[in-house]
């Protein structure tokens, strides 16, 4: 029952508590007209490659040059992404030592001069408009964190299953955020109010939903904005993208068990997402997969429906197997749900075993794609 309430039963809950209540963080029309001072902070490992569009590409938002101020945090970088962002004229914090993402965000809000902060992936493209329809998310002083949407593009069960995965994801998100419980924003674009921003820990592995369930713990608002849009392309490798997802899996662990707190009935609307978003789905459901699997071979010699969910059971891994080894983007869907709970399990754990480093490892990906045109990909804002 947990299984079907985890992936079935509360998506369709939020969703259609959502619908009744109603979408009342939509952007008003001309919200973004006047823009607030924004500071982005681009956090990068060895992305020389990349840089230059990145920069470009935030040249072409929809902000003016005397609002918009742009840091790079070269964290640990090697190659000349640094001096490349140098020349482009923007602000570069450099340090030869790796101290991870969570740490360079420090950095470059810190350093920030103006009250919006925008961090952004430096290979990932922005719609246009992304930057003002963060800002204008943070006008309402309760919001402390706003994210965006993310979109994957790429070909076979990779770029498929990646691309499903989040327009599933964002959909849930944005239910969440009508509800006023958003749990997550997506680390390739999200804002923060400076003055409530509060330094990521040390050794926090994912510093998007750290930001989140903090300001959630504060009684603060997370906003979801459709229509600020970051899309990358899938990793180049499915060694790379095991290896992304199990270190997300990993950080999920850690900051769920951090802030347990949130599942406090009296949080409401926030408790049931919590609980139902983070605690069932991120920790507890891929642990039960193997044993609904265990026990379903055992019941499935006297009862006939264990039959059919063992048989069910096998066919839907055998199939996401297959993506493994074919990479065909006919079994995204089973790829996708293998390796994200494979990925859970392992990254849990690696984080209980502590054998997951904080420092980040730079995952190859495909050559820089701009968006297309705008999409709301799931019809909301919260």
């Amino acid at each position: 029952m947990i299984v079907v309430y985890t992936y079935v039963g509360y998506p369709v809950l939020v969703h259609a508590a959502a619908r009744r209540r109603g979408t009342g963080g939509r952007l008003p029309a001309g919200a973004a007209a006047v823009v607030s001072p924004v500071t982005v902070v681009v956090p990068a490992l060895n992305e020389a490659g990349v840089i230059a569009d990145k920069l470009l590409d935030l040249r072409r938002q929809e902000v003016p040059t005397d609002r918009l101020d742009v840091i790079v945090v070269a964290d640990g970088s090697r190659d000349r992404t640094g001096d490349i962002a140098r020349s482009l004229g923007v602000r570069v914090l450099h340090d030869d030592v790796p101290r991870g993402k969570s740490q360079a965000v420090n950095r470059g809000v810190a350093a920030a001069r103006h009250p919006v902060v925008v961090v952004t992936d430096a290979n990932t493209a922005l719609s246009p408009g992304a930057l003002a329809a963060l800002a204008s998310r943070l006008d309402d002083p309760r919001t402390a964190v706003a994210g965006g949407v993310k979109a994957v593009l790429g070909e076979g069960a990779r770029g498929a299953g990646e691309g499903l995965y989040w327009r599933i994801e964002s959909g849930v998100l944005a239910a969440e955020a009508a509800l006023g419980a958003s749990m997550g924003v997506p680390g390739e674009l999200y804002a923060v109010r400076r003055a409530l921003f509060r330094p990521i820990p040390a050794g926090v592995l994912n510093d998007d939903y750290h930001v989140t369930c903090d300001a959630l713990v504060r009684g603060l608002r997370v906003g979801y904005v459709a229509s600020a849009r970051a899309t990358e392309t899938v990793s180049a490798a499915i060694r790379d993208e095991v290896e992304r997802r199990i270190r997300i899996a990993a950080g999920t662990w850690q900051t769920t068990l951090a802030h347990l707190s949130l599942g406090d009935p009296r949080r409401g609307w926030v408790a049931v997402a919590f609980v139902s978003h983070r605690v069932l789905r991120s920790v507890v459901t891929p642990l039960l997969l193997p044993l609904l699997l265990a026990t379903s071979a055992v019941l499935a010699r006297r009862d006939r429906v264990a039959r059919l969910l063992l048989r069910g059971q096998l066919t839907w891994y055998a199939l996401g197997l297959l993506g493994f080894v074919t990479d065909h983007r006919m079994v995204a869907a089973p790829y996708q749900f293998l390796l994200t709970n494979a990925a859970t399990v392992r990254g849990g754990a690696r984080l209980l075993l502590r054998r997951q480093p904080v420092v980040w490892r730079r995952a190859d990906r495909g050559p820089w794609i701009a968006p297309g045109p705008d999409e709301d990909l799931d019809g909301g804002v919260g």
